[in-house]
This record gives C-alpha cells, sequence and structure tokens, in this order.
C-alpha cells in the first residue's frame, strides 16, 4: 500500500472533538484526499467540511447495522467513535479497505477483529489503535529505553490538565469509575485498582489511578520490563505553569541498569500545548503514514508499524515538547 492511494478517507465521529482535529491533520497531510465525515448528526460537521475543502459529511448510525456507500468507495475506514457491535471494522475487512479503530483499548475488545481478519485472510491492514495518544508513549519509551543495557520498571502516566477541554469519549473514560487495570508486577500479569502518586516536573504529588490498556503489553514486548503500569492523573500541565496554554503530557518513568553497568532513573516527557485532542489526533496521523508506507497486511499492531525517530521527529515539528529529566 503506498500513500497516493488514499484518494478517499472516511472518518467516523470526524466532526467530533478528536476526530475533528483528525480531519484538519489529514487535510494538511493529504491535500487531494476526499475526507468522509460521519457521524448521527452530518449537519453538524458542515462548517468543518467546508472548511477543509474537498469534505462531505454523511449521516452514519452504528447501532443500526448500515454503513453508508461512501465508505465502500473508500481506501481507509477509521472508526474514533464507539462501535460496539464492531460494524465498520468487519464492512472494511470483507471489502478490503485498510480500517483504524482508536477507541477500545483492550485486548478483548479488539478480538472480533482479529478473528474476522483471519478468516477473511485480510489483505488490507487493520490496525487497533486505541493505545493512549494513538501510540505516542511508545516512540517514548523506545528512546529512553537506548540508555539502559537492562531494564526492571516502566511507569506511564498521561497527565490531563482540568483547563484542556477533552472529547466525550475521553471524558467518559476518565470520570466514570474505572474497571481494574492490567499490569505486570515482578513479571507476573494481574489486574489492579490500586492507585498511586506521581512526583510531576513541577514538585507538585498528585493521585494516579492505574488504566487498562494495550500501551502495557507493547511496552513488555519492547523493554521485557518485570513492572510496567499506566495510570492516568490530574493535574496542573507544565505548559500551562509556564504559558498558561493547557497541555496533555505524558510521562515515562524508567528504571534500571545504565550502558555504564549502575542502577539508574530516568524520565521523559511529552508536553503537547495544543491538548489531548491534538495530540491523539497526531498519534493517528503518524501511524496512518507509516501504514501507507509500509508492506504489512492483515491485522498489525501500531508498534510494528511506528518508527520511533520518525514518530519522535513529528512530535516536534507539530510543536510537542519533549523534556528530559
Amino acid at each position: 500500500m503506498t500513500i497516493k492511494m488514499a484518494q478517499q478517507i472516511f472518518i467516523a465521529g470526524g466532526y467530533g472533538m478528536i476526530g475533528g482535529n483528525l480531519a484538519t491533520q489529514l487535510r494538511a497531510r493529504f491535500p487531494e484526499s476526499t475526507l468522509i465525515l460521519a457521524g448521527r448528526t452530518p449537519q453538524k460537521g458542515e462548517a468543518l467540511a467546508a472548511k477543509l475543502g474537498n469534505a462531505l459529511t454523511v449521516s452514519l448510525d452504528l447501532l443500526s447495522g448500515e454503513i453508508p456507500q461512501l465508505a465502500a468507495t473508500s481506501q481507509l475506514i477509521i472508526s474514533a467513535v464507539p462501535d460496539p457491535k464492531h460494524a465498520l471494522g468487519e464492512f472494511a475487512i470483507r471489502h478490503n479497505i485498510a480500517f483504524i479503530d482508536i477507541t477500545v483499548g483492550t485486548a478483548d475488545g479488539y478480538a472480533p477483529l482479529l478473528n474476522m481478519a483471519l478468516q477473511y485472510q485480510a489483505t488490507s491492514p487493520v490496525v487497533p489503535l486505541g493505545y493512549y495518544e494513538a501510540g505516542m508513549f511508545l516512540p517514548l519509551v523506545d528512546k529512553l529505553s537506548r540508555q539502559f543495557s537492562s531494564i526492571d520498571s516502566v511507569r506511564l502516566t498521561a497527565l490531563h490538565d482540568p483547563e484542556d477541554p477533552i472529547g466525550a469519549v475521553t471524558e467518559q473514560e476518565l470520570t466514570q469509575e474505572l474497571a481494574p487495570a492490567f499490569v505486570r508486577e515482578e513479571g507476573i500479569w494481574r489486574y489492579t485498582s490500586a492507585q498511586d502518586e506521581i512526583d510531576l516536573i513541577s514538585g507538585e504529588r498528585v493521585e494516579t489511578t492505574p488504566f487498562g490498556i494495550l500501551d502495557v503489553s507493547a511496552v513488555a514486548a519492547m523493554t521485557s520490563a518485570e513492572n510496567i503500569r499506566l495510570d492516568v492523573a490530574m493535574g496542573i500541565s507544565e505548559s500551562q505553569r509556564k504559558s498558561a496554554k493547557a497541555s496533555v503530557e505524558l510521562y515515562v518513568d524508567m528504571q534500571g541498569i545504565n550502558d555504564s553497568g549502575v542502577p539508574e532513573a530516568k524520565r521523559i516527557i511529552a508536553s503537547d500545548p495544543q491538548g489531548q485532542a491534538h495530540f491523539t489526533a497526531l498519534g493517528v496521523v503518524t501511524v496512518i503514514e507509516a501504514m501507507f508506507e509500509s508492506s504489512f497486511t492483515g491485522f498489525v499492531l501500531p508498534e510494528q508499524l511506528l518508527k520511533p525517530e520518525v514518530a519522535l521527529a513529528a512530535m516536534q515539528q507539530a510543536g510537542v515538547e519533549l523534556i528530559e529529566a
């Protein structure tokens, strides 16, 4: 698959907070592509479609199971809204259309698509991208891990600033009671709801809550660390403190043995002053670019597609600040 094949991109939820950011970034990256912004109330997306140019809105009710014809003529379908029936994914697989979902964060949630892709021997990529900020933790982990000869623990923390507007789906995820999270402790995989704390770069200590998502098992494969968890937290972001621009911030704290054989702890932070929706959309676009340039087919993980150095460069070009401490 090559970039020139993306003549038309269908985005379910394409005029929501994250979907709208995604459509805007896709327009900048693929100026010739027709963008289809789909949702239950397409009139809400008309202003964005007009602003983007070469964009259309279309009605989409995923619970009905009816998929618009404009999806069938697309080369890529992106699901940025919950799809409990996996209707879009199954449609894409059956019609040999590349598919990305950014709403499901657990392995069991993606099992139906995995089985469908295997059953139909999908020849277009099917990418489960329900990772935090669409996989943007992964290049940070890769960058830090290169400074260690062995790694004992990796702690991922997503800090949300209360002044940063977030999408309806994200807000629901973060405000409802969270299910026990899948973590690794002393090499053992288990579920936990035990809260913790983190010291922010400002020196403030905030409470964290474990969050079950695909990043944890991906990081285990990348680092072989025996202690891994991902937490979410609310607090004042460094960008807000410096410039009054609320940011979402990704913290990676790593402990292990450095290349000199000495125990060491290191930290890297990615801070996006344009907020959570922008950062998530950036992650999706980065994976899309990697997918179009790859030869992968069928069910493929984002860590197979992403080149860490390319993803880090994309972050910095988009205004994301990388802070090493």
